[in-house]
């Protein structure tokens, strides 16, 4: 890393710090059906009359979509008063969980492991599906790496999200001096339409695959992804130990003619400490007894998998879904 990157790190990790603290008090709750009315999720038998709130992220991401498929799940075969809450994501989403603002969400490994995230009062569910890095601009700005985005205009994701801080991690690791970044933090959607009308030159996506907007936007204008290189994936591997090298396939945009090298990083689902037993046992049976229905809402979730549900967790599996795992011959790895 060049000397000249040091005070860049100390800026971001001071945008972090303040930016982890902001919550969106007007923030929306999604519904699928009946009323949010009932009690916080305590003990008893199954989730009948409990209020169930699912912290996710942007309405365009894949966490959001499975949400409202989870939400509609908790319903049906739980008997669970059970909404979506639209957030910034990752980071936000483990402070409304530790906090009790919502009784589950979505969030990546590396989130779990900052210093200001409260992991003591947090407990993993299950491990879900890979996010990768996107990193896309359109062909006309000629951007073929990470060094061509000097001087661009980029986004790197909003404050709260997990997008925002794997970004900021690669470009740390970059030759890139700070003076040379014009950074902005916009949401999927937002991000997606500022490369549509050129008011950014390239903007980093951390999401399954296919990301809806990315998809979009390759059917109205041609579209590049930067690859991760390998000296960079290298250093965060070693620095962090929870990304992994791997690979956007060819055919996942429009216009792509080759596969793109880029860095992964796991999803988890979280839940509070004090989630009783029997709750957080019955959520992930039922998430495991219908995987198939959540797997038909995104091709993201075709990666969730019971076999491997327990691995790649850098916090305690809570105590409830550790039984229902144990009880299916798992164990944490």
């Amino acid at each position: 890393m060049k000397n000249g990157t040091l005070s860049l790190k100390l800026t971001i990790l001071l945008c972090f710090i303040t930016g982890c603290s902001f919550m969106n008090e007007q923030q929306e709750i999604y519904k699928p059906a009946s009323s949010l009315q009932g009690q916080p999720i305590g003990g008893g038998q199954d989730l009948s009359n409990r209020m169930l709130i699912i912290a996710t992220g942007d309405m365009s991401g894949v966490y959001f979509s499975l949400g409202q498929r989870l939400s509609a799940m908790y319903e049906k075969y739980n008997g669970a008063i059970s909404g979506t809450q639209v957030t910034q994501a990752s980071i936000e989403n483990t402070e409304l969980v530790s906090q009790h603002r919502a009784e589950i969400g979505f969030t990546t490994v590396d989130v779990l492991e900052l210093p200001y995230t409260d992991d003591s009062r947090l407990r993993v569910l299950t491990t879900l599906y890979s996010n990768y890095v996107q990193l896309v601009t359109t062909k006309q700005h000629d951007i073929d790496s990470l060094d061509d985005l000097a001087g661009k205009r980029v986004s790197v994701g909003t404050s709260g999200s997990g997008t925002r801080l794997i970004a900021e991690r690669i470009l740390l690791e970059s030759d890139l001096q700070p003076e040379q970044l014009n950074l902005s933090y916009l949401s999927f959607s937002q991000a997606a339409e500022a490369l549509q009308n050129g008011s950014i030159d390239a903007a980093f996506f951390s999401s399954g695959i296919p990301n809806n907007e990315i998809a979009y936007t390759s059917e109205q204008t041609e579209l590049s992804i930067i690859p991760i290189p390998n000296e960079i994936i290298d250093r965060l591997q070693k620095q962090y130990g929870v990304y992994t090298q791997n690979e956007i396939p060819i055919d996942t945009y429009k216009g792509m003619n080759k596969g793109v090298q880029t860095i992964s990083i796991k999803n988890v689902l979280i839940t509070y400490d004090e989630m009783s037993d029997k709750h957080a046992y019955n959520l992930v049976k039922t998430l495991y007894e219908h995987l198939p229905e959540l797997q038909a809402t995104h091709p993201a979730a075709s990666d969730i998998s019971m076999s491997v549900a327990a691995e790649q967790v850098p916090l305690e599996i809570h105590s409830g879904a550790m039984k229902y795992f144990t009880e299916h011959g798992l164990k944490k790895k």
